[in-house]
């Protein structure tokens, strides 16, 4: 599936386990690929940053939502990771989930090469989960964030 990755997009996949990696993450989840996209300069990247979710926002609202969900089961959030750092951490399966949206996003629009944009569009289109719970709490309309960034395809 990588080959039919344009280079934003590949991009974006190497920032995600960079940035997994950085936050001690032994799994790069559909999170580290948002970020990924929102630190890059994409449009994709330029429409989350018109609707007031640039990669500081994001990271933000994806911590507020991680204590959030650690103290309704009654976790303290602790400072730093849970586990030991790895190299070369593991695709979890939402960010596989989100990788094959990707693929359907761009097939569905009769793309050849998967773009920047279609990954965002591949996380965002998660119903369930750790993003739509972060975007709910910065705020952001998750439709008129795939909307705009759908737009940026045509």
């Amino acid at each position: 599936m990588f080959n039919r990755f344009a280079r934003d997009a590949r991009a974006v996949v190497t920032n995600a386990v960079g940035i997994a990696r950085e936050m001690g993450s032994p799994r790069v989840e559909a999170e580290h690929l948002l970020l990924a996209v929102a630190r890059d300069d994409c449009p994709a990247a330029r429409a989350m940053d018109a609707h007031g979710l640039d990669y500081d926002g994001l990271a933000s609202a994806l911590e507020r939502e991680t204590e959030r969900s650690l103290a309704a089961v009654g976790v303290a959030a602790a400072a730093g990771p849970f586990s030991p750092p790895v190299e070369e951490p593991r695709f979890a399966t939402s960010a596989k989930l989100a990788l094959e949206r990707a693929l359907r996003a761009a097939v569905a629009r009769r793309h050849r090469r998967i773009a920047c944009a279609h990954v965002a569009l591949g996380v965002l289109r998660a119903d369930v989960g750790t993003v739509p719970r972060a975007l709910r709490i910065a705020g952001v309309d998750r439709a008129e964030l795939t909307d705009a960034i759908a737009a940026t395809l045509a």
